[in-house]
């Protein structure tokens, strides 16, 4: 009777000890699938400018910015260049450019 009764104790405790590990194993899966790991690649802002053509500027990642008009590489310039401006404020301040001017 003893040895039947610790079996039992045993195979109890067994069974809600995994129970417990398997409703952690999935609380801890079910808060991950809401936030995935975000991983940032690049940030560009583009306008159309007056001449027609696409203005995009995009962040390297590296403290640089690359400038593009058309889809052609342009320039590659740094924080310095963008006067104090956001990224966005800049290539939308060259939209409005009668002439844009990427000489180095």
């Amino acid at each position: 009777m003893k040895k039947s009764t610790l079996v039992w104790l045993w195979l109890i405790t067994l069974t809600i000890g995994c129970s417990v590990d398997a409703i952690k194993m999935a609380e801890t899966l079910e808060s991950t699938k809401d936030s995935p790991e975000v991983v940032k690649s690049s940030e560009c802002f583009s306008c159309i400018a007056q001449n027609g053509y696409k203005l995009e500027i995009c962040d390297n990642m590296d403290d640089t910015y690359t400038l593009f008009l058309a889809g052609e590489n342009m320039k590659t310039i740094g924080p310095e260049e963008l006067e104090g401006k956001t990224p966005k404020e800049f290539v939308a301040e060259g939209c409005q450019l009668d002439r844009l001017d990427f000489a180095e």
